[in-house]
């Protein structure tokens, strides 16, 4: 279910990633630190002043992916890379889950390009993470998986 903006003037997230990312309680200083971006930056494409490169809208699209799934040691890796994040009751992990649906359906518009740009850069933060945090559980693992399901070759 999508709420609607009451007003005009109320700050509205375009993209239901961002909608998912907040209910799981991401700040938009979260997402520029994740981004390597500015919170003004964010904060435009958030609401739609500014157009977001569709290969940064499918790397949060696959964190909000491993945020939600919380599998195995992607569950440890996941919520390390947000270590201020609370976490959130089953309401709102279920409100997240159906953003995270949507803004996969919408992103069945990309091109095989940007969304195969917007892995690497998945792969890459989260390994990067990993590797400064001194946290090697199921990086390889991780990454085979990723690979073997979208079919790519990543170096």
């Amino acid at each position: 279910m999508t709420i609607i903006a009451e007003s005009t003037t109320e700050n509205r997230d375009v993209y239901p990633v961002f909608r998912g990312l907040t209910e799981l309680g991401l700040s938009t200083a979260d997402l520029a630190r994740a981004l390597g971006a500015s919170p003004a930056a964010v904060a435009a494409w958030r609401c739609g002043d500014d157009r977001m490169p569709a290969r940064l809208i499918a790397f949060l699209t696959l964190v909000l992916d491993a945020l939600v799934d919380r599998k195995g040691s992607e569950a440890v890796v996941a919520t390390s890379m947000f270590p201020n994040m609370d976490l959130p009751g089953q309401i709102r992990t279920v409100r997240a889950r159906d953003n995270l649906q949507q803004q996969q359906a919408f992103n069945l518009g990309f091109d095989r390009g940007h969304m195969e740009e917007g892995l690497r850069l998945f792969l890459n933060w989260r390994n990067r993470k990993l590797f400064n945090d001194n946290r090697m559980v199921g990086v390889a693992r991780g990454r085979s998986v990723d690979n073997d399901r979208l079919g790519l070759a990543v170096s």
